[in-house]
């Protein structure tokens, strides 16, 4: 469609805007048809223009020349109708250029013969064909000036003498006259704002004053699966949730008062079951004469913003639990230490019979059922890596599932492991605590005994498969599957699963801190962990471990026995008990030891007996000078000298530091006689 250049021929712009509505609205290319619609557009009492993408004026009829004058075309509209230099506050063609589906707007204006009027814009897109690119926008321009100034009148004089009132109010209903043709006149317009509705982003539904459905668009189809056909005359959830008190109150207070709802947060379900978070906005509509008329609703799928949101609340409160649960596991598994190094030493008492033996025993396994609590909570804590290096996932996940199907053989557990998946950087042990946690609430779920499917797969990230995803992250992931034939989880608690404290097995049977503690290694390991029920039946649980190019080595294996040694060995703790017992245990393998409550009396008798001390052994947190400065004063003295980490805490960033930086290991309390006896040999040898 050419520009207009000259307003010669008759019609001409009417013609315009005439092949505007045609591209818009459909109407057919009959010639008789399109002269008698010219005509219509010409001596209709509404203005209209089209503008171009430039907001240049290129096109009106007989209506709009007459507010404006013919000089306007080719000028800017906001030139011609506001005598500015920019783009209108508000205006209605530009919210269509920004993908709006129409605008609107209200505006005092100056006509071409100095006279001031109101008028109302409405503004359209005009596309080559129904999905092509919007090349402009006709504007309808409405001259509410009439009515305007009656209702200022009304207001002002409505105190005033009966005569008056009568006579404004014939005026105000020959306005209504005027308004119900204007109305009818617009009825074939019906179909552009039907065009409108449908193209929204939201799922949007129209209702009558009973709640019942007279249209829905196609969002709504897309969002809930129901077809307007289905629902048309019915009343819908979506207009009164009977099974939430605070939702009736709502659209009740919007029937009765017309107070509209805006971002009313609540769960609606889908034609296949789903429960979607819907984030509902509704307002009454009114005819032309201003009768309520119905309701038209919006609805926004926010589950998805709502699960990043769950994402992000439970990611603070993790952050804050953790610092609290590493205090609590550092003073417990010191009291660990203790009871576990009492009894290391007592089962070398040769006299002491075999049903105190078996005692002691069962001693240990307490310690070790305490210090695996003390692992969950510390798995709770941010940067808990423990001794990360390059694992082969198949090999971990074979060896869990083998020591797991021994103790549970009315489980039949199916493997299906790609070959050659790629190592990932983790700490074996925590990544063997996600997957043992994973196993056991499997056969929570399997009481009767069912089947368990294990599966692992290379997968990769990225631009092409997923758009939003940031370069920040890494591309490619080994994903374990766990999927079991119980239960399944139950919807309503999904979101809720992964938190702290939170368990379905009473107080008797769990704590709740298995999947938490999951959810919190897989974290820190900078994976995630995904959650739902299974097509095959039952729970589904897929973790997401990022991929290494490093190379997985062998692990050298140490002999079950005790290994003893005759070097001079430094022991640094602030905990009384802790220091006497590991230096008893120590020295019942052959050591001597120097024993120091603090690092400055442990700098003191380092300095005193250098030449004979083989190896330091150092509490990491203690008062005043704590293990990490005394490393170094260590170093400063004498750079070879070996050094074993002891705490109560795991493997902190600090710890990680001081490993980098020369020292020799890490061990974490409470430990048995035979690990501490093996972990020194391996240092010193």
């Amino acid at each position: 469609m050419g520009k207009l250049t000259t307003l010669a021929k008759p019609n001409t712009n009417s013609q315009r805007l005439l092949n505007s509505l045609s591209i818009s609205e459909g109407i057919g290319s009959c010639s008789r048809l399109s002269a008698t619609l010219t005509d219509l557009i010409d001596v209709m009492d509404i203005a209209m223009w089209e503008l171009d993408r430039d907001y240049k004026v290129v096109g009106f009829n007989r209506k709009a020349k007459e507010i404006y004058g013919a000089s306007s075309l080719g000028k800017f509209c906001y030139q011609a109708a506001a005598k500015l230099d920019t783009i209108c506050d508000d205006c209605p063609a530009k919210k269509v250029f920004e993908g709006h589906a129409s605008g609107r707007s209200e505006r005092k204006r100056t006509r071409i013969s100095g006279e001031i009027i109101y008028i109302d814009h409405i503004a359209t897109p005009i596309r080559t064909d129904k999905d092509g690119p919007i090349t402009g926008v006709m504007v309808v321009i409405i001259d509410i000036t009439q009515h305007k100034m009656q209702e200022q009148e009304l207001i002002a004089h409505r105190n005033g003498f009966e005569q008056t009132v009568l006579e404004r109010t014939r005026d105000l209903e020959k306005s209504q006259d005027l308004y119900r043709q204007l109305y009818e006149e617009s009825s074939k317009g019906q179909e552009l704002y039907r065009s409108l509705l449908n193209s929204a982003a939201d799922a949007i539904a129209i209702y009558d004053l009973q709640g019942c459905v007279q249209y829905l668009n196609p969002c709504f189809y897309n969002t809930f699966g129901w077809q307007v056909e289905e629902l048309k005359g019915k009343p819908l959830l979506c207009y009164a949730d009977g099974n939430s008190e605070t939702s009736s109150v709502e659209f009740r207070g919007l029937l009765e008062t017309g107070q509209a709802i805006r971002n009313f947060l609540t769960k609606r379900p889908t034609k296949d079951g789903r429960l979607l978070d819907v984030s509902i906005s509704a307002a009454q509509y009114a005819d032309h004469r201003g009768e309520p008329t119905g309701i038209i609703c919006s609805f926004r799928d926010v589950t998805e913003a709502k699960a990043m949101e769950m994402q992000f609340y439970r990611a603070q409160k993790f952050e804050a639990l953790g610092a609290m649960a590493g205090g609590l596991a550092h003073d417990f598994n010191n009291v660990l230490m203790g009871i576990q190094g009492s009894a290391s030493l007592m089962e070398l008492d040769a006299q002491l019979s075999k049903k105190n033996i078996e005692k002691l025993k069962n001693i240990e396994k307490f310690v070790k059922q305490g210090q695996n609590l003390t692992r969950q909570l510390l798995a709770l804590a941010r940067g808990d890596q423990r001794e990360v290096k390059p694992l082969d996932l198949n090999a971990l996940l074979t060896s869990c599932a083998n020591m797991f199907g021994q103790t549970r053989r009315e489980i039949l557990i199916h493997r299906s492991l790609q070959s050659r998946v790629w190592p990932v950087e983790a700490d074996a042990g925590q990544i063997e605590q996600v997957l043992l946690n994973l196993f056991v609430n499997a056969a929570h779920a399997m009481p009767g005994g069912g089947d368990l499917f294990l599966e692992t797969e290379n997968v990769r990230f990225d631009q092409q498969h997923c758009p939003g995803l940031s370069a920040e992250l890494p591309s490619r992931y080994v994903k374990i599957t766990v999927i079991d034939s119980g239960c399944g989880i139950d919807p309503q608690i999904l979101d809720k699963i992964f938190d702290p404290f939170f368990t379905t097995k009473g107080t008797d049977r769990g704590t709740g801190l298995g999947l938490a503690s999951a959810y919190g290694i897989i974290n820190n390991h900078g994976g995630f962990i995904k959650a739902g029920n299974s097509p095959r039946g039952g729970a589904e649980f897929s973790l997401f471990l990022p991929a290494s190019d490093k190379t997985v080595l062998q692990e050298r294996t140490l002999p079950v026995a005790f290994l003893q040694g005759s070097e001079t060995i430094l022991l640094v703790d602030d905990e009384e008990m802790v220091l006497e017992l590991t230096g008893e245990m120590l020295q019942r393998l052959g050591y001597t030891i120097l024993r120091a409550p603090s690092g400055v009396e442990a700098l003191k008798l380092f300095h005193e007996h250098r030449s004979r001390i083989s190896l330091a052994i150092l509490d990491m947190v203690m008062p005043g000078m704590g293990g990490a400065e005394l490393f170094h004063r260590l170093k400063e003295v004498d750079t070879t000298i070996k050094v074993l980490l002891s705490t109560g805490y795991s493997l902190s960033d600090q710890a990680v530091e001081i490993l980098n930086q020369g020292c020799h290991g890490f061990i974490q309390k409470p430990f048995t006689l035979l690990e501490i006896s093996q972990k020194v040999r391996e240092i010193l040898d």
